[in-house]
């Protein structure tokens, strides 16, 4: 994919900022690039509201953006319980770290969901009971559906997914957790 930078991304968002809710951040992790916090506030500046969906990796960034009043909206993606979070996600991650963000946005008083995949054969419903048994209490939880095609690992591309009778299931499960589940 071609690279923008924030000028060129401005330009081409300016006279749509009228006309949308709101501009969604997703990635790749978008904490990553070092111009957010100006994109960001080029955006504020233009009346827009904010959603950044992110893997919760970056505390530091996220306090910034929550200290700045920059983000209206937190999607938070949880590959895997934290029991089993480094075996998962096969990364040497400081699980403080994740923690830590995840706790941050809970406590921030913003709007968030936290979303998890579930995956036969690595995120099962066990594992979902799990992280929803971590997340207690928040406002929402999504269930993403697996989607063969997109996974970046060859060993899961011939998975068959979970049926969406499955994922009802698990959606109902775990459903009494939290304000709001859903699949998408």
């Amino acid at each position: 994919m071609e690279k923008i930078n924030q000028e060129e991304l401005v330009k081409i968002l300016r006279p749509r900022l009228g006309f949308l809710d709101g501009v969604s951040l997703s990635g790749g992790e978008p904490t990553l690039h070092r111009d957010l916090v100006d994109l960001l506030k080029e955006l504020r500046f233009h009346g827009s509201e904010i959603k950044i969906k992110t893997n919760a990796s970056r505390p530091k960034v996220i306090r910034i953006l929550l200290d700045k009043h920059l983000v209206d909206y937190f999607s938070v993606f949880i590959p895997a319980p934290i029991s089993k979070y480094k075996k998962i996600i096969n990364y040497n991650i400081d699980i403080n770290v994740v923690e830590e963000t995840i706790q941050m946005i809970r406590k921030s008083g913003l709007d968030h969901e936290f979303r998890v995949k579930p995956v036969p054969g690595l995120i099962e419903e066990a594992e979902v009971t799990e992280i929803a048994n971590y997340l207690i209490g928040a406002p929402r939880f999504v269930l993403e559906r697996f989607d063969p095609d997109k996974s970046m690992d060859e060993l899961y591309r011939d998975v068959e997914p979970f049926s969406d009778a499955e994922l009802e299931e698990m959606r109902l499960k775990v459903a009494p957790y939290f304000n709001e589940t859903s699949i998408q």
